[in-house]
């Protein structure tokens, strides 16, 4: 049998003679394993009968030069030596590459490693709560899902536009353009309701999905908002308290080791040089100085009191006498922060520090305050009110209700503008503008919020001779509320002027200056009280019964926005006061203030619109305040009454069989 290249084909002939040469054969090596292999053409004819290779050519009868044996044998030492210096080399790289990942270089490789594997992890704080006085939840974060998309994995971009617009409630176009991004990763929607997101997987879209962020939740909705403030999507504050304590509300974002995968994607975070389980770091809790309960009564009776006013805006505010801690503030219409829809700059407004007006007659009893304190005038003696026109300078003093020669006690009951220019002539222009300053006007009340105005008392070298008539009844001089209700409070506890606070138990810690006697106070603060409660005064709408409440109303026209004179038919009523709560068994005293802001009603007087707000807040607030001491008084000493919420954790109690947690 003979392989060829082109086939098997069995050869039968008989070995020749070696002494027997035909003429048509050659010689043949002595090689054994050539002696089988037909020697010519003629051996093959005569197997094949003549007839041509069925496959074709059979290369093994080509003429092919003789190969000896020895020689093919003497080549075999050649390419040895190559394939064995290949394979020497080859060790050589292998075993030096290996010396320089293992020996050599292996920190550096070492640290490419773990720059694949281990890497810093920014995790980002969480953001710590806002508490009432009382420990109730005000604001805090709570877990929620945004939804992102990575456009080069989607097909069907027109499909998942539709898709996801329907289910996001956005525009078709909006979230088109968004997958026609060029960028690797975009926002669909940040902070999506959980019933939206649970229903992105039935879309099946590829390249679309969520991640879990942090969102601010305020549970008493839009109660103090103004003064809490907002927290922007990605976390920090943007006005209010919010923004104020940022620093200590949420931390900075911390650095830890963090184990990928082949992916990339984290797989374990933990803590260096630590066993403990890695822990989110959290911001420090606040506690502000803000009653709940309190600021969703003067919520409500401030947006009833605006609607029945018909006034473009209105502001109240109510803060404790002696401490100055800010007890409840409100501003209508006022803004939920749950609500998406409430992203404005008007929402992020305070007007109760950013607003200025002309205080009008509520200015009246500082005024009166002071003069009784620097001796020129006492409650009792007369002053000649000219029956309601009093010619000064060059311009004619006008009073409301005309009087005629009445105490200086009544000239603030009945508001009479005649007899507070000539007591403020007798004060003079100088000590007029060191009293009004001293009561904290021309400054701010270095509460810090954003955006706080420091009104404007404009230097007394540049007064006109009318300007110390119109300061002594509240016209030509701009302040913002807190700077009334604290001047207020300083008449109120006794001369004392309270520094403004937001922290509960800040109020305690901070100095008060002495601005008028105590004497003087007591005085001004019971021609306030007549104003009430005498039948001629102007603030009878905020008496309360079985409680002693001292106010003063004030009316001012607006000023012109232009700089000079005033806006035709435009208003500010207004109506400051105290009350004392001792009868109700409320050791409290608080001053508060309520604004209408341009009232369109049939009356536009402080004593017929916001004196009965005032009196609706005061009066609910200290019937409830009495009402929850009665409460607390009822339950064991030994239980606490309010959790300590200080640590962030959880605390379940139990009454009457029902389990709750309060979570902060």
């Amino acid at each position: 049998m003979v392989v060829t290249a082109r086939g098997i084909f069995n050869l039968t002939h008989r070995k020749a003679p070696t002494n027997q040469v035909s003429d048509n054969s050659r010689s043949l090596p002595s090689d054994p394993w050539l002696s089988t292999v037909p020697a010519n053409r003629d051996v093959v004819d005569v197997v094949l009968g003549g007839r041509e290779p069925i496959i074709g050519r059979d290369f093994a009868f080509s003429h092919r030069p003789t190969v000896s044996a020895m020689s093919f044998a003497a080549g075999r030492p050649l390419r040895l030596r190559l394939i064995g210096m290949f394979a020497l080399g080859w060790v050589i790289l292998l075993v030096g590459r290996m010396y320089s990942l293992q020996v050599s270089d292996f920190e550096t490789w070492q640290d490419w490693a773990i720059k694949q594997h281990v890497s810093e992890v920014e995790i980002a704080a969480e953001r710590g709560p806002v508490l009432d006085r009382n420990g109730k939840l005000m604001s805090v974060s709570v877990p929620t899902e945004s939804v992102y998309v990575r456009p080069k994995q989607v097909r069907d971009k027109d499909g998942a536009a539709r898709a996801l617009a329907s289910l996001l409630e956005m525009s078709t176009r909006g979230v088109r353009e968004k997958l026609a991004s060029e960028q690797p990763f975009v926002w669909i929607k940040r902070q999506v309701p959980r019933f939206q997101v649970e229903k992105i997987p039935s879309l099946g879209i590829q390249g679309v999905g969520t991640v879990i962020e942090s969102r601010r939740f305020y549970p008493y909705n839009q109660a103090a908002s103004a003064l809490i403030g907002k927290v922007g999507i990605d976390g920090k504050g943007l006005s209010g308290i919010e923004s104020l304590y940022e620093k200590r509300l949420h931390e900075d974002h911390v650095k830890s080791t963090g184990v990928r995968d082949a992916f990339g994607k984290v797989i374990q975070i933990s803590q260096v040089g630590e066993e403990s389980a890695f822990e989110i770091p959290k911001g420090e809790a606040l506690r502000l100085s803000i009653d709940a309960d309190l600021q969703l009564i003067m919520d409500e009776e401030l947006e009833l009191g605006r609607k029945k006013a018909n006034a473009k805006q209105a502001m109240a505010v109510m803060i404790d006498s002696e401490s100055g801690e800010i007890v409840a503030l409100s501003q209508s219409p006022s803004y939920n922060f749950n609500n998406p829809a409430a992203d404005s700059k008007n929402a992020l407004r305070n007007l109760l520090v950013e607003a200025v007006f002309e205080p009008g007659s509520v200015m009246k009893p500082i005024v009166a305050a002071a003069a009784i304190d620097a001796g020129v005038v006492s409650p009792s003696e007369l002053v000649n009110c000219e029956n309601g026109r009093y010619r000064y300078s060059t311009h004619t003093i006008k009073d409301v209700h005309p009087s005629g020669v009445i105490p200086f006690y009544d000239v603030v009951v009945r508001s009479s503008n005649i007899g507070m220019t000539k007591v403020g002539l007798r004060l003079g222009q100088e000590r007029l503008y060191s009293y009004l300053r001293k009561f904290g006007f021309g400054t701010n009340t270095n509460l810090g919020l954003a955006g706080e105005s420091a009104g404007i008392l404009r230097d007394v070298k540049g007064w006109a001779k009318i300007d110390v008539a119109t300061h002594s009844f509240g016209q030509g001089v701009a302040v913002t509320p807190l700077q009334v209700v604290r001047a207020v409070a300083a008449i109120a506890n006794g001369g004392a002027l309270p520094t403004l606070s937001v922290l509960a138990g800040d109020g305690e810690a901070l100095d008060r200056t002495r601005v008028v006697s105590q004497k003087a106070a007591y005085a001004a603060r019971e021609m306030m009280y007549g104003v009430v409660e005498d039948e001629r005064g102007t603030g009878g709408k905020a008496k309360i019964e079985g409680l002693r409440v001292g106010g003063k109303t004030g009316t001012a026209q607006k000023a012109s926005p232009k700089g000079r004179g005033y806006v035709a038919g435009s208003y500010v009523a207004s109506f400051v006061g105290f009350v004392d709560g001792s009868p109700l068994g409320v050791e409290r005293n608080l001053t508060a203030m309520v604004i209408m802001d341009e009232p369109r009603a049939k009356s536009i007087y402080g004593g017929t619109l916001a004196a009965p707000v005032f009196k609706n807040i005061m009066e609910r607030s200290f019937k409830f305040m009495a009402t929850r001491n009665q409460l607390v008084g009822a339950i064991p000493s030994d239980r606490p009454v309010v959790p300590d919420l200080s640590s962030g954790e959880a605390i379940s109690s139990e009454s009457g069989g029902v389990k709750t947690a309060l979570l902060r």
